[in-house]
């Protein structure tokens, strides 16, 4: 019986014993505070919480909302919350735009309780969590009825600002009647973006920024958008403050949206570039030295949508900007296709280099040098392209392309020489031949060009596939030379078309 004994205990430490632990099961622990004003950061502690490629944790919370007014209502409602780490994330929807626990958006307190659920990437919903029994208290807040440009009339506050434009924001105070109000704008990532307004209060609306005294700073040409930060604070005549934070992102008109897709579509036949190295009779080292030169050229195609490119563009001449006739639209003006004129009417104007949005979402660093050309072409007929929905936000909405039969090409020079590694180097062995070979790759990038109407709101405009060079060296060997010995690199193919090494 010892024996038996002792083998089963053998058996459970070489891996005989019972199957692998199931994944825990999400749980929620706590929040980080069960009193706050909207507007306020809460954050969910628990464990099992799924990174953003596993699923989304959402929040379902079933009770009652007792007002301060001593009224009830029913309380059930879902909402996501941003993954931090495996036991922390946060729930941003606890205002500033509305109270999530009352339709009447007054203070009070929830008593319920709280669940986890995971969202899978497919659609599907694991099983709630364990509830989570809690009191969580509205206290005096501010909630932001309005925020958006001021030659705008969205339905909703927005949520993407552009770079440039004057913005309105209207908040109203509930639970309390504020003597003062003070609005802060910070945009971290520009120099100089600081802006703070106040002003004497005249009951719980306020209204600031309709004269233009709220401009979003320009984004900086080295960014391709800057995230803003808007804080509001209002104090009472007895001297209690209360406030509310809400951060969004400051863009331009039009940008490359770019998912970091990279394709290879043409892979050309080795060429070698040296003659028959002889190793001797005991080896040699080598190293690979550029020692003639292949160009190529980059550059970017794009295929437009006919609509709006005939619909939202003119030339600088003309007088009217088309585009401003459609409610929140952004007017642009262009004479080669590639630099951008944009107007929110006589006062608010800027400009756009597609080139520069291409380098900065496409994400490439090489220098435009060389011969530029740029080719037009008509009826075009595309059928594949990025997901355009990745490019928004959940509150956004996209305009999918239609009626794409415009191209235009752009392109420049670049040479092998400008990308070919220059640490590559080798041993021939004794009584053998090494030749050095290069390969020319050539690599896709699909994009997406995309126009952002005054609401934040996106639209597809334009597919973008930005083609780059790249050159692989090689060492072959063999006892003999001639032949050439064969390169170790692939075989010529052509994988998106068109090919020819063009």
């Amino acid at each position: 019986m010892l024996i038996g004994a002792a083998l089963a205990g053998c058996g459970g430490e070489l891996g005989v014993g019972p199957a692998e632990d199931s994944p825990a099961a999400t749980e929620i622990l706590a929040l980080s505070t069960y009193a706050a004003s909207l507007g306020t950061l809460i954050e969910v502690y628990g464990s099992a919480f799924p990174d953003p490629s596993q699923g989304t944790l959402e929040l379902e919370f079933e009770g009652r909302f007792r007002r301060a007014d001593g009224s009830e209502e029913a309380v059930s409602f879902s909402e996501g919350a941003r993954f931090v780490d495996p036991a922390t994330a946060r729930w941003t929807g606890f205002g500033p735009f509305r109270n999530p626990f009352s339709a009447s958006e007054q203070i009070g307190t929830f008593v319920g309780e709280v669940r986890g659920r995971i969202r899978r990437p497919d659609g599907s919903r694991t099983e709630s969590s364990p509830p989570l029994d809690i009191d969580f208290e509205v206290r005096p807040s501010l909630v932001v009825r309005d925020f958006q440009p001021v030659s705008a009339s969205c339905s909703a506050p927005v949520q993407r600002a552009l770079g440039g434009a004057a913005y309105r924001i209207r908040v109203e105070a509930i639970g309390f009647v504020p003597a003062v109000y003070t609005y802060t704008l910070s945009t971290p990532s520009v120099a100089g973006g600081r802006i703070s307004l106040r002003q004497l209060g005249s009951g719980t609306l306020d209204t600031v920024g309709q004269r233009g005294e709220l401009v979003m700073p320009d984004v900086p040409e080295a960014l391709p958008s800057y995230g803003a930060v808007l804080s509001i604070e209002a104090r009472a005549a007895s001297g209690e403050s209360y406030g509310s934070v809400f951060g969004f992102e400051v863009h331009r008109p039009l940008e490359v949206f770019y998912n970091g897709n990279v394709q290879v579509a043409e892979v050309l036949a080795p060429t070698p570039v040296s003659g028959c190295i002889p190793g001797g009779e005991s080896g040699r080292d080598v190293d690979y030295g550029e020692s003639q030169t292949e160009t190529r050229s980059k550059g970017y195609n794009l295929n437009w949508n006919e609509s709006w490119l005939s619909s939202r563009t003119v030339s600088v001449g003309s007088q009217q900007t088309i585009g401003l006739s459609e409610q929140n639209g952004v007017g642009f003006s262009t004479t080669d296709g590639e630099s951008f004129n944009w107007s929110l009417g006589a006062e608010v104007t800027g400009s756009v280099s597609l080139f520069k949005m291409v380098e900065l979402g496409v994400g490439f660093t090489a220098s435009r040098g060389g011969d530029r050309s740029r080719s037009v072409s008509q009826s075009v007929n595309r059928t594949s392209g990025i997901d355009a929905s990745t490019t928004t936000t959940e509150s956004d909405s996209v305009t999918d392309q239609n009626s794409i039969d415009h191209g235009e090409g752009f392109s420049w020079e670049a040479s092998s020489s400008e990308s070919v590694a220059r640490g590559f180097g080798g041993f021939v062995l004794p009584k053998s031949y090494g030749v050095f070979y290069r390969q020319t790759m050539r690599v896709l990038r699909r994009a997406a060009v995309v126009t952002y109407n005054q609401c934040g709101a996106a639209s597809v405009v334009a597919e973008l596939d930005f083609f780059d060079w790249a050159w692989s060296p090689d060492l072959a060997l063999s006892n003999a030379c001639p032949p050439l010995p064969v390169s170790n690199l692939p075989a010529a193919a052509c994988y998106v078309p068109p090919c020819g090494g063009e």
